[in-house]
């Protein structure tokens, strides 16, 4: 799998094979991280919960094939990050939420990726952590739809080595490309969109 770049004509990170990164804010984490799994080519999705509710149409709208999802459900915690931990260590992309991440459990998770050459994707809900074991750490908001009624979130990137922190906007066009847009200004910039990962 090549890397993933999220924004052209901005400065970004890219989600790079084998790394683990926090997305943290409301419930639309959830359509965001599917949105960035939706990128990856090849390997099986696993989706870790206490209980899985994804709606397979939504998932397609965001270029994710439920296809490929592998479920996995676990009541307690521990239990559910180490699911991630060996789906990733076994060469899956993941995700799942939680809602505390110790630095150890990140530490862990990063090196089963880098094993697996696999994309991780923690989901919290609750405050974003101060880990630099995550390779990036966002936090994400749902925005109003676009005139045309696209799907836009708020992005603020909190965390990445070597991109220095900031905010704007993404949208996801009905040609199923996702662009860039300043939130101050509320249109589009219709930049080149996101590539699939290999």
């Amino acid at each position: 799998m090549t890397s993933v770049a999220l924004f052209s004509g901005l400065q970004s990170p890219e989600i790079r094979p084998g790394t683990v990164h926090e997305i943290a804010g409301d419930q639309s984490i959830v359509s965001f991280a599917a949105l960035l799994l939706g990128r990856t080519r090849g390997a099986p999705i696993c989706w870790v919960g206490s209980s899985i509710d994804l709606y397979p149409p939504g998932l397609a709208g965001l270029a994710l094939d439920p296809g490929r999802l592998v479920m996995a459900e676990a009541e307690r915690e521990e239990d559910r990050l180490a699911l991630l931990e060996t789906a990733l260590a076994g060469g899956l992309h993941a995700a799942g939420p939680v809602a505390r991440i110790s630095r150890l459990a990140v530490r862990r998770l990063a090196l089963a990726a880098r094993r697996g050459q696999a994309v991780g994707l923690v989901l919290n809900m609750g405050k974003a952590s101060d880990s630099n074991a995550f390779a990036t750490r966002w936090r994400i908001g749902a925005e109003p739809s676009g005139p045309d009624g696209a799907r836009r979130w708020r992005a603020e990137l909190l965390h990445a080595h070597g991109v220095p922190p900031g905010s704007f906007g993404l949208e996801l066009g009905h040609d199923g490309a996702t662009y860039a847009f300043d939130l101050a200004g509320g249109g589009t910039a219709r930049q080149q969109p996101l590539r699939r990962a290999g």
